[in-house]
């Protein structure tokens, strides 16, 4: 005979976070770790941290069995809660997710939100079971075309750095070989010097591109509670600065969080990624997480050139869930319409 599970869900310290991220074996990002959760809240919106709980109702014994850290974003076309990449649940106990989805709503409600939404890391093939817990608790597909990445490039970084240049794709391999010749310089940092030399490459890619940048003050926010956890490697190329990316570690994994270049006839980007690679390797990584990209066949796509860039580094391709809302008041309709233009302009 099986006991029932009854499951509770309770504020945790950041401290209690990443104790669970760093054993957690599951899909997971840096979005469900303390740090990330400092620098919203330094942004000014409220983070919250909690421990779902799991007790055998023939026993006393409690144990923590998933974590989820979440914002509440005071946006004018709807306050919601954002859960970014999470939650993340042992095993995926299809009871467990459904309870804390319950708890979720009920939450959103104390936070007089008009909605709330998970991007989750629940992978998408699969998933039948998962995706009907969020329909019978009422969630619904969101409108956005990315809240955070639901279709990535990840690279297995326990190889050798030999076996890594054999599987990438012939003309990468080659980029990043020639790149080692000595015509290009790079440097790694995440000083304000550092700083500056991103921002002026990535103005001038804003300019080229024709995209919504982040902030500088969010990135400069960024550099702050990060600290050596993030890095920013440049390449110059004749007292030129040519390319620039900043990257994000954690415990395993490193991030291509942003990029900026200009043309060079060398290849420079190709140089600060390999930098950047074979950092995470120096640090224990075991993946390379390039983010987000579009399907290879989708040519029209403003990803399609960055995606294919991305996938030549070799690596396999995730993909998870789409993110999923719960309508709490009128006004998340508001929100819908608003997304869905927006989606629809960018040619997503």
């Amino acid at each position: 005979m099986h006991s029932e599970k009854n499951f509770s869900l309770k504020p945790i310290t950041g401290e209690q976070l990443q104790a669970f991220y760093d054993a957690f074996p599951g899909q997971k990002t840096f979005l469900q770790t303390p740090k990330y959760g400092d620098f919203r809240s330094a942004l000014g919106e409220k983070n919250f941290r909690y421990g779902i709980y799991s007790q055998n109702s023939d026993s006393k014994q409690v144990k923590m069995i998933g974590v989820a850290q979440f914002q509440r974003i005071p946006a004018k076309r709807g306050i919601h809660l954002h859960l970014p990449h999470g939650p993340l649940i042992q095993n995926t106990q299809n009871k467990a997710l459904a309870f804390f989805l319950s708890e979720y709503k009920r939450l959103g409600h104390e936070q007089s939100c008009d909605f709330v939404r998970i991007s989750s890391l629940f992978e998408k093939e699969g998933a039948r079971e998962i995706l009907d817990s969020f329909k019978k608790e009422g969630f619904r597909d969101a409108p956005v075309h990315l809240v955070n990445p639901e279709k990535t490039w990840v690279l297995d970084i326990t190889q050798s750095e030999e076996d890594i240049l054999k599987n990438m794709r012939k003309s990468t391999r080659y980029e990043v070989r020639r790149s080692g010749r000595g015509e290009i310089k790079t440097r790694m940092g995440n000083k304000k010097e550092d700083l500056e030399i991103f921002w002026k490459l990535h103005t001038e890619t804003v300019k080229r591109q024709n995209f919504i940048p982040f902030a500088r003050q969010t990135t400069e926010k960024e550099l702050e509670i990060f600290g050596n956890d993030v890095q920013i490697f440049s390449a110059e190329v004749e007292q030129i600065m040519c390319s620039s990316s900043i990257i994000i570690f954690d415990s395993h994994a490193a991030y291509y969080h942003q990029g900026a270049s200009t043309y060079s006839k060398l290849p420079c980007s190709h140089s600060t990624l390999w930098d950047a690679i074979r950092e995470a390797k120096r640090r224990g990584c075991t993946e390379f997480n390039f983010w987000g990209v579009c399907d290879e066949d989708e040519k029209d796509h403003p990803w399609y050139g960055l995606s294919r860039f991305k996938r030549g580094f070799g690596g396999e391709e995730r993909n998870f869930l789409h993110a999923q809302d719960f309508p709490l008041t009128k006004k998340y309709w508001l929100n819908w319409t608003v997304e869905k233009y927006r989606k629809w302009k960018r040619n997503y």
